[in-house]
């Protein structure tokens, strides 16, 4: 799920997953009283793709919301390709939800994300917080996928992945996983300091046939191929 991000991070768990919302802009809202009407869904003066709409409805969590975020921030660019990811968390004293929009154009990836708003006060109407983000095609520095793949002796041109997971980087946040050293000797007793690893990650999702079902694995294969030819167009063009 989103930790997408590989399992979605909980409130309070580390840095780097949930800054795979880095917030370009970020506010609180009630849902507004926006419609979807005929082949595409209108939002104000920019019109998204049927299919679109219709993922985001499907997800259920606040879909007019998304679609207003969206429709804000495409700046009437055409949509080429998309992946809606919904995730709900249930601990003993609330259920938390969030969805992510990844919209891919010409130019950028847009990422639109919409939260609970964790400091309602009981008792009062929900909230939620939105957030949005674009990043140029050509600054995504790793874009790398993931596939896993049941009962691989067996493989033929064609199957399909039972789960894939997308990793994206364009330098807002970094991981650090640390180690301690050690000499080899296993009855050693000394400090022989830390040692560790940095990583580029700002997205993590991960999508299981298992869990989101099938047809979510294949969407998500199909928008990560998508995101790769596009970047790959991206940095061509850059460099002449």
């Amino acid at each position: 799920m989103v930790p997408a991000y590989a399992p979605p991070p909980r409130r309070g768990e580390a840095h780097e997953q949930t800054s795979a919302r880095t917030v370009a802009e970020q506010e609180f809202a009630h849902e507004p009283n926006w419609d979807a009407a005929g082949e595409w869904g209108t939002m104000g003066t920019m019109a998204l793709p049927e299919v679109l709409v219709h993922d985001l409805q499907s997800a259920g969590y606040y879909p007019q919301l998304t679609q207003g975020i969206l429709a804000d921030s495409l700046f009437d660019e055409p949509v080429l390709a998309h992946f809606v990811h919904i995730d709900t968390h249930v601990d003993i004293e609330s259920i938390h939800r969030h969805v992510t929009a990844f919209v891919l154009t010409e130019t950028r990836l847009l990422l639109a994300h919409v939260d609970d708003d964790p400091n309602v006060a009981p008792g009062s109407k929900p909230r939620a917080v939105t957030s949005s983000e674009d990043i140029e095609l050509e600054r995504l520095g790793t874009v790398m996928v993931g596939r896993t793949f049941a009962d691989p002796a067996a493989f033929k041109p064609g199957d399909k992945p039972v789960e894939v997971s997308l990793t994206l980087s364009w330098g807002a946040s970094r991981r650090l996983e640390a180690f301690p050293e050690t000499c080899g000797d296993p009855d050693c007793v000394g400090d022989h300091g830390y040692g560790g690893s940095i990583f580029a990650e700002d997205v993590m999702l991960r999508v299981s046939a298992e869990a989101e079902g099938q047809s979510a694995v294949d969407r998500i294969a199909e928008f990560a191929g998508k995101l790769r030819s596009a970047v790959f167009q991206a940095r061509l063009r850059s460099r002449r």
